[in-house]
Protein backbone atom coordinates (compact mmCIF):
# COMPACT_ATOMS: atom_id res chain seq x y z
CA UNK A 1 0.00 0.00 0.00
CA UNK A 2 1.14 3.37 -0.91
CA UNK A 3 1.29 6.14 1.58
CA UNK A 4 1.96 9.75 1.32
CA UNK A 5 3.78 12.18 3.79
CA UNK A 6 2.42 15.60 3.57
CA UNK A 7 5.43 17.79 5.44
CA UNK A 8 5.10 21.40 5.40
CA UNK A 9 1.88 23.92 5.76
CA UNK A 10 0.23 22.50 3.44
CA UNK A 11 -1.44 19.50 4.36
CA UNK A 12 -3.95 18.70 1.62
CA UNK A 13 -3.43 17.00 -1.89
CA UNK A 14 -4.38 18.90 -4.73
CA UNK A 15 -5.49 17.20 -7.50
CA UNK A 16 -5.99 18.40 -10.88
CA UNK A 17 -9.22 18.30 -13.23
CA UNK A 18 -7.18 15.80 -15.62
CA UNK A 19 -6.51 13.42 -12.74
CA UNK A 20 -9.92 13.54 -11.41
CA UNK A 21 -11.27 12.75 -14.51
CA UNK A 22 -8.95 9.53 -14.92
CA UNK A 23 -9.81 8.27 -11.24
CA UNK A 24 -13.81 9.06 -11.97
CA UNK A 25 -13.34 6.77 -14.95
CA UNK A 26 -12.17 3.76 -13.35
CA UNK A 27 -15.19 3.15 -11.68
CA UNK A 28 -17.36 0.56 -13.12
CA UNK A 29 -14.51 -0.55 -15.68
CA UNK A 30 -13.73 -4.87 -14.75
CA UNK A 31 -16.72 -4.36 -12.18
CA UNK A 32 -14.60 -1.94 -9.86
CA UNK A 33 -16.77 -0.45 -7.57
CA UNK A 34 -16.40 3.58 -6.14
CA UNK A 35 -14.81 1.69 -2.97
CA UNK A 36 -12.13 -0.05 -4.89
CA UNK A 37 -11.20 3.33 -7.01
CA UNK A 38 -11.41 5.24 -3.32
CA UNK A 39 -9.04 2.53 -2.00
CA UNK A 40 -6.56 2.32 -4.75
CA UNK A 41 -5.81 6.31 -4.62
CA UNK A 42 -6.17 6.24 -0.82
CA UNK A 43 -9.42 8.25 -1.09
CA UNK A 44 -12.63 7.96 0.82
CA UNK A 45 -15.69 7.18 -1.27
CA UNK A 46 -17.41 10.88 -0.47
CA UNK A 47 -14.11 12.64 -2.66
CA UNK A 48 -15.61 10.27 -5.47
CA UNK A 49 -19.16 11.62 -4.85
CA UNK A 50 -18.15 14.83 -4.69
CA UNK A 51 -16.33 14.88 -7.96
CA UNK A 52 -18.96 13.72 -9.64
CA UNK A 53 -21.75 16.38 -8.07
CA UNK A 54 -18.98 19.09 -9.30
CA UNK A 55 -18.50 17.56 -12.89
CA UNK A 56 -21.96 17.32 -13.64
CA UNK A 57 -22.66 20.96 -12.24
CA UNK A 58 -19.16 22.02 -14.30
CA UNK A 59 -20.61 20.63 -17.83
CA UNK A 60 -23.87 19.72 -18.10
CA UNK A 61 -23.74 19.36 -21.39
CA UNK A 62 -21.31 16.65 -20.88
CA UNK A 63 -18.22 18.70 -22.77
CA UNK A 64 -16.24 16.24 -21.36
CA UNK A 65 -17.32 13.39 -22.97
CA UNK A 66 -17.88 11.74 -19.50
CA UNK A 67 -22.17 10.53 -18.68
CA UNK A 68 -23.38 8.46 -16.16
CA UNK A 69 -25.90 6.34 -17.79
CA UNK A 70 -27.90 3.60 -16.75
CA UNK A 71 -27.29 -0.09 -17.24
CA UNK A 72 -29.16 -2.73 -18.17
CA UNK A 73 -28.28 -6.39 -17.38
CA UNK A 74 -29.20 -8.76 -19.84
CA UNK A 75 -28.45 -12.58 -19.20
CA UNK A 76 -28.63 -14.85 -22.28
CA UNK A 77 -29.69 -18.50 -21.47
CA UNK A 78 -28.15 -21.41 -23.81
CA UNK A 79 -30.52 -24.55 -23.89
Amino acid sequence: MRQEILIGVERRRRWSDEQKMRVLSEVGVDGATVSDVARRHDLTRQHLYQWRRWLRQRSPAGDHGVRFLPLERVEYVIL
